[in-house]
């Protein structure tokens, strides 16, 4: 944001004992109500300057008709950090530790004729934070002052004082207007599942309260060369979305898990109910490495830069699973035709789907 202003001033000045016989204007940045925020959620925990030539000192004033050098008592950084952590005090440990960038802070004078004297302040800072130990830029400030005085003594600390209290009132108000809004201000990860059944002709999305019948199986024919009486086809997915939250970012992870009619086939004559009963366990299978999957995000570290990442990686572990999950149950139950495997079977996966939608 840039803004810039003209001060004509023609009464502003004092006179200052002693003041010609300075070598150089110094400004003290005295500490008063005027300067401190209110209800701000933040506090300085770092300035650092980033001008060309850092220091104390910050340009060159006009002081009876001389060009006169002007500084602040101690290094800019030092200075403006005792400034503003006096303006937003760190009262909580919940607060945002801001961390301030000096990129301009100058105060110039020229002389233009007799009596006549037109200066310029400027000012231009960015704010960021640090989120696992990795910078987040939040926004800057950029402003400058034009000013017309008479060439007598004169108090320039007010100038600069104006401008800092300007800047730091702009980040409270941009906090303000972009909290629970700005993923930049997000501290913590906040997971959000939900199950997802879209209308598919060609899709049955999983549901207790509705088992697979033979209708669902669209192919009649096995494939060819196979020897087996059906083959059901399920898998499952996501959907992510993401968005501020308070002091959160909310990450909403849409799950579906599903079988494909048209991929999905049994011969005429093997369509039974202890054959569909076989099937349909891939089904629940399918489904409880959805629940693995969502244990998965639970314990991993996600991080606000790079969630997205970690969410793929972890979905792609959980596929693999739920390859590894299917081959076993075929193997134990031999595709079915081991009655007092499938039974086993039976028992354990029902117990499981039943404690999953128990606690929903």
């Amino acid at each position: 944001m840039i803004r810039s202003f003209l001060l004509v001033l023609s009464l502003f000045f004092t006179c200052l004992p002693g003041f010609s016989q300075q070598e150089k204007v110094v400004l003290k940045l005295a500490m008063d109500q005027a300067s401190l925020v209110k209800s701000y959620k933040f506090f300085v925990q770092e300035v650092e300057d980033q001008r060309i030539i850092p220091g104390s000192g910050l340009g060159k004033v006009i002081v009876l008709g001389k060009e006169t050098p002007v500084a602040l008592p101690g290094k800019v950084d030092k200075e403006l950090f005792n400034y503003w952590s006096f303006a937003a005090p760190k009262n909580q440990q919940t607060y945002l530790p801001l961390y301030i960038s000096i990129k301009e802070l100058s105060l110039n004078e020229k002389r233009v004729g007799p009596n006549k004297v037109t200066g310029e302040v400027k000012l231009s800072v960015k704010f960021r934070w640090y989120r696992n130990m990795q910078p987040v830029e939040l926004t800057n400030y950029q402003t400058a002052a034009n000013y017309t005085r008479p060439e007598r003594d004169f108090v320039y600390e007010k100038l600069v004082k104006q401008l800092l209290d300007q800047s730091i009132a702009h980040f409270q108000k941009w906090m303000t207007l972009n909290a629970g809004k700005n993923p930049a201000l997000a501290r913590n990860i906040q997971l959000v599942f939900k199950e997802i059944s879209n209308s598919d002709p060609d899709t049955v999305f999983y549901s207790p309260k509705r088992p697979l019948i033979w209708d669902d199986f669209k192919v009649r024919n096995a494939k060819p060369g196979s020897r087996y009486a059906a083959a059901v086809f399920t898998s499952f997915g996501y959907e992510g979305r993401s968005y501020p939250k308070d002091d959160d970012l909310v990450v909403e992870i849409g799950l579906k898990t599903f079988m494909v009619k048209s991929m999905s086939w049994g011969r005429p004559e093997s369509r039974n109910a202890s054959t569909l009963r076989h099937e349909q366990i891939h089904f629940d299978i399918t489904r409880l490495v959805v629940e693995k999957f969502k244990a998965r995000l639970l314990k991993a570290d996600l991080t606000i830069e790079d969630y997205d990442s970690e969410i793929q990686y972890q979905f792609l572990e959980a596929f693999r699973e739920m390859n590894t999950d299917q081959e076993r149950y075929d193997g134990e139950t031999g595709h079915g035709l081991n009655a007092g495997a499938q039974a086993a079977w039976d028992r354990k996966i029902a117990g499981e789907i039943s404690a999953v939608y128990a606690v929903q």
